[in-house]
């Protein structure tokens, strides 16, 4: 690659999985394992009333949330893997969803968290 020059850019996702509370550590082992390389896990307790828990199929209160940037491309395998490694299609084993990501602040910081280092 000639000096200066980057690689195309791609279209990146914010990555959302709320997951069972100390299951975090193995989504991330699934998007690491993907190429995807910035994750970030918090604790997170649900704050919804029952009926809400309940279409979503929540019972325990207590998750781990993960949050982590993907390129579009690998939107679909890595969904795939979150769901069958984690039984996310089984009420009550927690949910994964993307929303894309439209701006960010500089040039380095999106080559950074699009996994493309210097």
């Amino acid at each position: 690659m000639e000096e200066g020059k980057h690689p195309a850019m791609k279209k990146i996702k914010l990555l959302i999985a709320i997951i069972n509370r100390g299951k975090g550590e193995a989504v991330v082992g699934i998007l690491r394992e993907s190429g995807v390389t910035f994750n970030m896990i918090a604790p997170a307790d649900c704050a919804s009333g029952s009926d809400i828990m309940g279409v979503l199929g929540l019972s325990n209160q207590e998750r781990d949330m993960i949050l982590s940037v993907i390129t579009e491309d690998k939107v679909s395998v890595v969904m795939q893997k979150l769901l069958y490694k984690l039984d996310l299609d089984k009420p009550g084993n927690g949910l994964a969803f993307t929303i894309p990501i439209t701006g960010v602040s500089g040039p380095k910081a999106l080559r950074y968290m699009s996994g493309i280092f210097e």
